[in-house]
C-alpha cells in the first residue's frame, strides 16, 4: 500500500511526510539546541542567536527546513528527469535517513549545511547542455562554500563542483575562474565584516580547528547495531542494484547519478575529519543514498518485498525516537 501511494498520489505523499516531519522533529523528539555547544562557527553562531531562547521557534523551524529539504530532493530528482515525475520516494526516503537518531532533532550546523549543498547540487545537475551556465557555475560554488562557512567540514565537499562541470562538460575556463571567485566570496565577505566591526573568534584558522579536535565517543547499543544493519543492508543493495542498471539509464540520467555517487566518497571524509558525533555525521550519506534507494524502489514491481523495506525502515527509525 505505502508504495503504491508514494509511486501514484501525490498529495497523500506530501501529506504524509509532512505529518512525519510534525511528528518527528516537531514532535517526540526535538530538543532546544544550545548555541555554546553547537558550534564554533561564528557565522551560524549569529543566524540563529535571535532564537536561541525561542524554543517553540526553533521547533517550527526545524520542521519547516527537513520538509523543504524532503521537498528539494524530491524537486531535484523529478526536474532533472532522474526518476518518474509522478515518484515522491527520493522525498520520503531522504527524511528516513536523516532521521535516523533522535541525537540530531534540534537545529545544528549540519542540517543548515545541507540545504546549501542540495541547491547547489540542482544548480549543478540543471547546467547539463546548457552553454550558458556562467551564473549556475559561479552559483552552486558559493552555495557550497557558505556551506562551509556555517559548518566549516563542508569545505570537503567543494571539489564537488568542478567534479560537476567536468561530468556534464562544463570545461571552459571561464567556469573554473568563476568557481573558484565563487568559493573565495563568502569568507571574503564575513572577514572584511569581522574585520571592520573587530569581531574576535572569526578567523578562518579558528574555523579549521575541527581538524585537531576529536568528537565524543559513541558506544552503539544492540538496537542501534540492528537498526544499522537494516538500513546498511537496503542500502546496500540499493547502490548494487544502481550500479548493475547505470548503463541502462539515459545519458543525463547516467550522468546525474555519477554526480550523486561521488558524494559517497566525500561523505567519507567528512566522516572521518568532522568531530560531530556519530549520528550527525552519518546524515550526509542520506543524499546520494536517498536517490540510490528510490531508483531501487522505482524499477522492483514486487510490491510486498518494497512495502517490506520501507516498513522495516520506518519500524526502525520510530523505535530509535521511542525508545531512544
Amino acid at each position: 500500500m505505502i508504495v503504491n501511494i508514494f509511486r501514484h498520489n501525490q498529495t497523500t505523499s506530501i501529506a504524509f511526510i509532512l505529518s512525519l516531519c510534525v511528528f518527528i522533529w516537531m514532535g517526540i523528539s526535538f530538543s532546544s539546541s544550545d548555541m555554546a555547544e553547537e558550534s564554533s562557527s561564528f557565522f551560524y553562531n549569529f543566524l540563529i542567536s535571535a532564537i536561541e531562547s525561542m524554543p517553540l521557534l526553533q521547533r517550527l523551524i526545524l520542521g519547516i527546513l527537513i520538509f523543504w529539504q524532503c521537498m528539494l530532493i524530491n524537486r531535484m530528482m523529478v526536474q532533472e528527469k532522474i526518476i518518474s515525475t509522478k515518484s515522491f520516494y527520493p522525498a520520503l526516503f531522504y527524511f528516513l535517513l536523516i532521521s535516523i537518531s533522535p541525537e540530531i532533532i534540534h537545529i545544528n550546523p549540519t542540517i543548515l549545511s545541507m540545504v546549501l549543498l542540495i541547491l547547489a547540487l540542482t544548480k549543478i545537475l540543471s547546467s547539463y547542455l546548457d552553454k550558458n551556465a556562467y551564473s549556475k557555475v559561479f552559483e552552486s560554488a558559493f552555495l557550497i562554500s557558505l556551506a562551509g562557512l556555517i559548518h566549516t567540514p563542508f569545505i570537503v565537499f567543494i571539489p564537488i563542483v568542478w567534479i560537476g562541470m567536468s561530468i556534464f562538460s562544463q570545461v571552459e575556463w571561464r567556469h573554473w575562474v568563476l568557481s573558484i571567485i565563487a568559493i573565495i566570496c563568502p569568507w571574503y565577505i564575513m572577514f572584511s565584516i569581522t574585520t571592520f566591526y573587530s569581531i574576535e573568534h572569526s578567523s578562518f584558522s579558528s574555523s579549521l580547528l575541527f581538524l585537531f579536535e576529536e568528537g565524543p565517543k559513541y558506544s552503539l547499543n544492540l538496537g542501534g547495531f540492528l537498526g544499522l544493519t537494516i538500513y546498511g543492508f537496503i542500502c546496500f543493495i540499493a547502490l548494487t542494484e544502481l550500479m548493475i542498471r547505470l548503463k541502462q539509464k539515459n545519458i543525463k540520467a547516467r550522468k546525474s547519478y555519477i554526480l550523486l555517487l561521488w558524494i559517497i566518497p566525500f561523505s567519507v571524509i567528512y566522516f572521518l575529519v568532522s568531530n560531530d558525533f556519530f549520528y550527525m555525521k552519518l546524515i550526509i550519506f542520506s543524499i546520494p543514498l536517498s536517490a540510490a534507494i528510490s531508483n531501487y524502489f522505482y524499477h522492483h514491481k514486487k510490491t510486498n518485498w518494497l512495502n517490506f523495506l520501507i516498513l522495516s525502515l520506518v519500524i526502525v527509525m520510530i523505535s530509535n525516537h521511542i525508545l531512544g
